[in-house]
């Protein structure tokens, strides 16, 4: 049975792709230690939507030696223990929850405080700021459940997973709007376009202006909060210099893929054809084609071995002669010659004389 209890539960780990192991939910009081029934909820919530529900408290933030791996054994990890009431509304260990836009398992409940506990992997600390977040600075994170599949979505699709930090460069007032000015890096900057979407701290916002100058150059865009945005997130609160965790649109990524998958055999298409179209025109007797593959000193001539990087457009220095049919020169067979062959073709394949009356004759209409 604990093998099979120990399979239930990475299976359920799995289905939420995360890494830490919830551990306890506490109610009433009363601490329950996590087994497959209560670690498993039936849910279709994957997905995250960018739109914050609430804003929560950093409790503690804590590095441990103690902490136990897969195999029995101490290792060492990072906790972050968060407040929040809107989130814990149908939470259940191994839920996912959006953390400043990282998407983090909770491994322990709280339903008596309404805090939880997520581990912050070392991956986790290397992309986003959470490192950053600790219970003395006295800042919030925003907050938010995974979305339902087929539920209503007023932002766009946010997966939680941080690409990189960004940091602010520059922040200004117009009107009731509130821009902010993000540098970012040149590499990511490929799939950040005007109007189009982009998660900061988890927020769904549209990007305004873009500057992408390569590795060396300048990189940079803009975002705007509108007036209600800027009560409901932390991003106001934040100043000049200071970082914020970026995911790009997932979907650009998938585009981006699947054109660099496409464009190599799109080229190559196209150069075929250009090859086809310059044989065609040698062939209706073109001069200036059959100039331009003559200048080119790489053609092949009748009877040369061709190489193996032999393409159409080298087949020949010079014009081509229109091929003409004269039947006087044209090979003929008299009577005589036909007849001698005939007898000899017997005689090396005697049975097989052609009879006129044994053969099968179809109407006129076949």
């Amino acid at each position: 049975m604990p093998s099979l209890h120990f399979a239930t539960a990475i299976l359920a780990l799995a289905q939420q792709g995360h890494g830490f192991a919830p551990s306890t939910i506490r109610r009433g009081g009363v601490a329950i230690t996590a087994s497959p029934s209560t670690i498993y909820s039936p849910s279709s919530r994957q997905m995250f939507t960018g739109i914050i529900e609430e804003m929560g408290d950093v409790i503690s933030l804590e590095t441990k030696d103690d902490m136990t791996l897969w195999d029995g054994s101490k290792g060492s990890g990072t906790e972050m223990v968060i407040g929040g009431g809107v989130v814990m509304d149908g939470a259940y260990l191994g839920c996912s929850i959006s953390v400043n836009g990282v998407c983090l398992t909770a491994t322990e409940l709280d339903f008596d405080n309404n805090v939880f506990k997520v581990g912050l992997a070392p991956e986790t600390l290397r992309k986003t700021n959470l490192g950053t977040y600790t219970s003395e600075s006295k800042r919030k994170v925003n907050l938010e459940r995974a979305s339902e599949i087929g539920g209503r979505n007023s932002g766009h699709f946010v997966q939680g997973h941080v690409d990189n930090v960004g940091t602010i460069i520059d922040r200004w007032v117009d009107e009731n709007s509130l821009f902010f000015k993000i540098s970012f890096p040149y590499e990511y900057m490929r799939y950040v376009v005007p109007k189009g979407f982009i998660a900061i701290d988890g927020t769904s916002l549209t990007v305004c202006d873009v500057k992408s100058e390569g590795p060396e150059g300048e990189n940079w865009f803009t975002f705007m909060l509108v007036e209600y945005t800027q009560q409901k997130i932390i991003v106001p609160s934040k100043s000049v210099g200071d970082t914020v965790n970026i995911e790009v649109d997932v979907l650009g990524k998938y585009s981006a893929q699947a054109w660099e998958a496409f464009a190599p055999k799109m080229e190559a298409l196209e150069r075929k054809v250009k090859e086809l179209e310059e044989k065609v025109r040698v062939l209706e007797g073109d001069t200036d084609v059959t100039e331009t593959i003559a200048s080119s000193g790489n053609a092949v001539e009748l009877g040369d071995v061709v190489p193996k990087d032999f393409t159409s457009s080298q087949e020949s220095t010079q014009p081509r002669i229109p091929e003409t049919w004269v039947r006087a020169e044209q090979p003929t067979m008299s009577a005589k010659d036909l007849t001698s062959e005939r007898d000899e073709r017997s005689s090396n394949n005697p049975g097989t004389e052609w009879v006129r009356t044994k053969q099968t004759f179809y109407g006129t209409n076949h």
